[in-house]
């Protein structure tokens, strides 16, 4: 088992045998060593994917299945980074919201508790004073409940002091989304990201029956978590929500990582404006809290949720989920790498944290070693 400070791999015996061959050691290494049932990388430029494998296996428990290509991830957060933050900004590209805008002059219950100042543009910072997390789940009974329940929450504190990650701020602009549009999220994400993009594999409850990488045995839940989202709030939302519940494979996250990359455009179907896109990825809080630095969604450096990039430039942005992923660009030296482990299979106890951790640090240097001439 691995520490922060140990590396996931042996030192250098010999050169790497290809330009990614330190990056396919690494993941071999978290396979057979490192204690992750699965790994899968991608990693790439504006040009396109660069590299890409699979290594482990998608469950270990109570049957043994090896990894494809094909196999979807549960995503966790990169749902925020993903598709909400995306939707949003489509919206304001459109006129129909703007990030000054009160989130109760969209759902007026939300002013309830003392809310009525917090804005949409507060909680894509994480600024807006909201709690970080509630477990919703325990006592809802529907995902009505679960909606009434995170507008009804009164905030910690007033918005703009602090940078508090708060997943109700994004489950808040998933139901301001389909206030505006008419739309649940998932069906406004497979109409303006998902199929413009040609995602086939990406979406939200793919159920057991798909081919999907297992996260968590759950007791509680029937035993190994397949095919239904990890997040217990997302899951009491009944697996759409918008700060989790996206699953993809690997191929289908290096397309939305190299959206952002690319500023906006993939294969001459722009689904964001270059102008939403250097918004978006711009620090918007340092003024705030300067150890706590974010963009509309994304996460930047200095962060205590930034996934460790040695040889990442000061303008690289990123994300990472729970169950194991993350995302990383770096658009000054023209790179993007994608992480996708299940490394809550089968539990999120024990060491796995600062496993995943050590895991990114990792495979981040080594991949923008490579890509970088």
């Amino acid at each position: 088992m691995q520490g922060t400070d140990t590396p996931l791999a042996k030192p250098f015996d010999a050169e790497p045998s290809t330009r990614f061959g330190s990056l396919d050691r690494l993941a071999r290494h978290a396979t057979t060593h490192g204690g992750f049932a699965a790994v899968a990388i991608a990693i790439g430029r504006r040009s396109g994917t660069a590299w890409q494998s699979v290594y482990g296996h998608a469950e270990i428990t109570p049957e043994t299945r090896v990894l494809q290509a094909s196999h979807r991830f549960d995503l966790a957060s990169l749902t925020k980074v993903l598709v909400t933050v995306p939707l949003v900004l489509q919206l304001v590209e459109a006129g129909r919201l703007h990030l000054g805008q009160r989130v109760a002059s969209i759902i007026p219950a939300f002013e309830a508790g003392g809310k009525d100042a917090i804005t949409i543009g507060h909680l894509l910072t994480h600024t807006s004073g909201l709690p970080a997390h509630i477990h919703f789940w325990q006592t809802a009974m529907s995902a009505l409940d679960v909606r009434r329940a995170v507008l009804a929450t009164p905030p910690a504190s007033a918005p703009d002091l602090d940078v508090v990650y708060s997943d109700l701020g994004f489950m808040t602009l998933a139901f301001i989304l389909q206030e505006v549009t008419g739309l649940a999220l998932d069906q406004l994400a497979s109409k303006n990201l998902f199929e413009p993009l040609g995602l086939s594999g990406t979406g939200f409850c793919p159920g057991p029956e798909a081919s999907c990488v297992a996260t968590e045995v759950v007791k509680e839940r029937g035993g190994t978590v397949v095919g239904t989202v990890h997040d217990e709030n997302a899951n009491a939302l009944n697996g759409i929500a918008g700060h989790a519940g996206l699953f993809a494979p690997i191929g289908d996250v290096a397309r939305l990582a190299m959206l952002w990359g690319r500023e906006g455009t993939i294969d001459g179907v722009r689904c964001l404006s270059r102008a939403s896109v250097m918004a978006a990825t711009r620090d918007h809080t340092s003024l705030v809290n300067p150890r706590a630095s974010r963009s509309l969604g994304w996460v930047r450096a200095p962060n205590p949720f930034w996934a460790p990039a040695d040889l990442a430039s000061p303008g690289s942005y990123g994300h990472t989920g729970f169950t194991g992923t993350s995302v990383l660009i770096d658009p000054e030296l023209d790179a993007w790498v994608v992480l996708l482990t299940n490394r809550v299979h089968p539990t999120r106890h024990g060491d796995s944290l600062a496993r995943i951790r050590a895991l990114r640090a990792s495979v981040h240097n080594a991949a923008i070693a490579a890509l970088v001439d």
